[in-house]
């Protein structure tokens, strides 16, 4: 599988290494956002917030529209 954004910007071949969470594009390293997200259970009558963040990855078009950029 090859990185969409690089196809689409410059016509190139890169290997992609991950895939975007919110809309499936695959992505090489050059164009892959990783950033934390804090996992949430319900326990019973609350929400508990997990110790440990889980790794939320994205492509950057998505990562700005989430950001609103």
């Amino acid at each position: 599988m090859n990185c969409y954004d690089c196809h689409a910007h410059s016509s190139t071949v890169t290997t992609a290494v991950a895939l975007c969470t919110r809309c499936g594009a695959a992505l090489c390293t050059d164009h892959v956002q990783t950033r934390p997200e804090l996992v949430h259970r319900v326990r019973g009558m609350g929400l508990a917030t997990l110790p440990h963040p889980a790794r939320r990855i994205t492509c950057t078009l998505c990562c700005k529209a989430e950001a609103g950029e």
